[in-house]
């Protein structure tokens, strides 16, 4: 008697405890509703607490096993249904999708990388929101700087206030601050051109002698670092210039490829950038024509996979080249064309 009453007591103080539980008289019944209600954590807890004497152990493992299972289908549900969720902007819905899932699972490795993953991507949004917020308000004000700056000219300090003007400065003057720090993120980030654009807008906003300072400041920084970049992706162009008029390696045209790319990314029109770019191309063009033509006169000559190997590497560097395109499937139906008459059984012969 007096150990029943304290298991009761045990049952109550620990509601829910898996120990307890797996004392439970009726356990295969009950971890099918644990796995209807999605429950898994408990059931499986319940179930590590399972010794092979219980009368109903074997049937307990094999739900173990569909609960396996189970989880791995609730995970996919969650995952692809949270990134949906995202994807329509409803992010709320898919971390406390997330968190739901979570706390029915143990452990659960894949449903904390999709979170990681969607909070990376949530703040990138935010932060794209709040600058968007920010932008706005400035050209808000800035579409109302005209008309109070007459309002200073015609109202008295006294009178002021009863139109706002002491509110707009303030406004003004907290904007300009906000995009001041925005500007230097940017400008850490190394966004040399949104850190130019923020700054810009902040100083037409007219704001404080000691904000316009700082924005100089952040402005010469930037001016000094693309400078410093400028010298050195030219000093690089050259470099790979001189490596260009000495032969074209494959490895060579790829970097000449990336170089040319980034030279686009920053070139600005600047006429230094132009011309680099223009050179390095030309270089580009003739070694893949030198490539091109040594693989077809290996193919000319039967040497049909050391023709593909080197047109499969020049369509990395070209994959618009539908000349390049052509001949590579013409070498891989030959190859494909020699292989299946290795493959065929030959006719024996007759004795």
């Amino acid at each position: 008697m007096k150990l029943r009453i304290l298991f009761i007591f045990l049952a109550v103080s620990f509601s829910g405890c898996s120990l307890i539980y797996s004392y439970s008289g009726n356990l295969p019944q009950r971890i099918d509703q644990w796995i209807a209600e999605k429950k898994y954590n408990i059931a499986l807890d319940t179930i590590s607490h399972i010794k092979p004497t219980h009368k109903d152990y074997r049937v307990i493992q094999r739900k173990k096993n569909i609960i396996l299972k189970k989880i791995v289908s609730y995970e996919n549900m969650a995952i692809e249904k949270s990134t949906k969720l995202s994807n329509q902007g409803n992010w709320i819905l898919a971390l406390k999708l997330l968190d739901d899932v979570e706390s029915n699972i143990i452990d659960t490795k894949r449903i904390k990388k999709q979170r990681v993953k969607l909070l990376k991507k949530r703040n990138k949004l935010i932060t794209t929101y709040e600058d968007d917020v920010l932008n706005s308000q400035a050209k808000d004000l800035l579409n109302k700087m005209e008309l109070y700056e007459k309002i200073k000219k015609t109202v008295s300090e006294n009178e002021s206030n009863k139109l706002d003007i002491s509110r707009f400065d303030d406004s003004r003057q907290e904007t300009s601050i906000r995009l001041a720090k925005r500007s230097k993120q940017e400008y850490q980030k190394g966004q040399y051109n949104k850190a130019f654009s923020t700054i810009k807008l902040a100083l037409k906003l007219k704001p404080d002698e000691d904000i316009v300072s700082h924005l100089k400041i952040i402005k010469q920084r930037i001016q000094r670092k693309i400078r410093r970049k400028k010298q050195s992706y030219v000093k690089d162009a050259k470099e790979l210039l001189a490596k260009l008029s000495q032969g074209y390696s494959y490895e060579i045209l790829k970097e000449t490829k990336d170089k040319v790319n980034w030279l686009n990314k920053i070139k600005n029109n600047e006429k230094v950038y132009l011309e680099l770019i223009a050179k390095l191309k030309k270089h580009l063009k003739a070694g893949e024509k030198q490539h091109f033509e040594a693989a077809r006169k290996l193919y000319s000559e039967g040497k049909t996979q050391e023709a593909l190997s080197i047109w499969l590497e020049l369509e990395k560097l070209n994959p618009e080249n539908t000349k390049l395109k052509s001949h590579i499937k013409r070498a891989e139906k030959v190859l494909n064309k020699l292989e299946e008459l290795s493959n065929k059984p030959q006719p024996e012969n007759k004795k």
